[in-house]
């Protein structure tokens, strides 16, 4: 699989169409709400990543993918838990991860691993559903905590217009470590167990603000288990 970064707004606009498919498709089905421009503030000031079957596939062909921002780019999405004694550029905040087929999910959530590692996070918050359906589980294999009782999410709704109740989950310390640690591993670490990243020799000299190079797995499976 090929993990890319999405930079233009060709790219993000097929990621937003994905992501609208896969809410409404795929396990809880919701969307934003009427008013809600949540997904567009992420979309525009987040960092988008999407995964691939082939690295030749175009962009119409993502499977998956997710965006993650930190809380100086953009404020948590919701009004819990309280970060304030943390350095609001140490902490990310993962949303938007979504898969249109199966396994891709928890490819994505080890690839989030990773990035959060490259940007030196001290602290990573999420806010899977817990109500109409619990998906906490998943996050929770992986040693995040309940960081608050459930909130109301403000910005989202069931399809038949429900609420959707989230339980906002806080990842840090030495737990935030190993996880960062398998997200390197499933990226870089072969099944003989060396680690190595393939990397294409440029054509010219590389301008300082080119995107971040796409980052190929090794297609090696793992025994961590992350899904939407």
């Amino acid at each position: 699989m090929e993990l890319r970064q999405l930079t233009d707004d060709y790219d993000r606009e097929i990621f937003a169409k994905c992501l609208s498919k896969a809410r409404e498709t795929r396990g809880v089905a919701f969307r934003d709400t009427s008013r809600s421009r949540l997904s567009q503030a992420h979309l525009a000031f987040g960092h988008i990543y999407a995964l691939f079957e082939d690295e030749e596939d175009a962009t119409e062909q993502m499977v998956g993918g997710f965006i993650m921002h930190d809380l100086a780019t953009l404020p948590q999405t919701c009004v819990k838990p309280d970060l304030s004694h943390l350095p609001p550029d140490s902490v990310i905040e993962g949303s938007e991860l979504w898969s249109l087929s199966m396994g891709t999910g928890r490819v994505a959530g080890l690839a989030a691993a990773a990035i959060a590692g490259l940007f030196q996070a001290k602290a990573i918050l999420v806010d899977p559903i817990v109500r109409p359906m619990d998906l906490t589980a998943r996050y929770a294999h992986f040693q995040f905590v309940n960081a608050s009782e459930p909130v109301l999410h403000p910005y989202l709704e069931t399809l038949d217009g429900d609420q959707v109740w989230v339980q906002p989950m806080l990842l840090e310390g030495p737990n935030l470590e190993r996880y960062v640690r398998m997200g390197f591993d499933f990226l870089f670490k072969g099944p003989d167990g060396r680690r190595a990243l393939r990397i294409q020799k440029p054509a010219s000299k590389p301008q300082l603000d080119a995107p971040i190079p796409v980052l190929r797995s090794s297609g090696h499976e793992h025994n961590g288990t992350v899904g939407v």
